[in-house]
């Protein structure tokens, strides 16, 4: 996996850990209610429970592969980087759990950022076709012909397409020889 993977879900991270977006918006008109007695929170707390997550994910899996871990970085976009040099003597297996777990979660920072179309850069795990669409939480495939046994559209979780490129990358550089 390559180091733009790594710096696009930390710069996605670093845009989700901003004051902006952790801070609650602002909505529209709501309709008349009581007053609260007790003030509402200053962050939006679902920003931060899933930014705790991603970090916790990364973390968790860097402790399962090495026994000494060095400090975690200060910056919250430097995890990705840390994770990399703290997994870097890793077999491939792990290596590769690695990659697929910064993909996924660059798919996923760039959906709840609002950029859906990184998905459409991925094709489609059943028949390659490149016609992705997020919708609904998951990655559908907009070729007709690409049914499930059902005969519903083919849908994926962005783990599903992180686990794809991954081999798919790792199968094109085992090729290149």
């Amino acid at each position: 996996m390559g180091q733009d993977t790594a710096a696009d879900a930390s710069r996605s991270l670093r845009l989700l850990a901003s004051d902006d977006l952790r801070h609650h918006p602002s909505t529209g008109p709501q309709p008349r209610r009581s007053t609260p007695s007790t003030p509402g929170t200053p962050l939006n707390l679902a920003m931060v429970d899933y930014l705790t997550s991603a970090v916790g994910e990364v973390v968790a899996h860097a402790r399962t592969v090495t026994d000494e871990l060095a400090p975690l970085p200060d910056r919250v976009e430097d995890i990705y980087a840390w994770y990399i040099d703290q997994t870097s003597d890793a077999d491939a297996d792990e290596q590769a759990y690695r990659d697929t777990l910064i993909e996924t979660q660059r798919l996923e920072h760039a959906v709840r950022l609002g950029e859906t179309d990184e998905v459409c850069k991925e094709p489609c795990p059943r028949c390659g076709c490149w016609g992705l669409m997020w919708e609904a939480g998951r990655a559908r495939c907009s070729n007709r012909k690409c049914r499930t046994p059902g005969g519903i559209s083919s849908s994926w979780s962005p783990s599903r397409l992180a686990a794809q490129k991954i081999r798919r990358t790792e199968i094109w550089r085992r090729n290149a020889t």
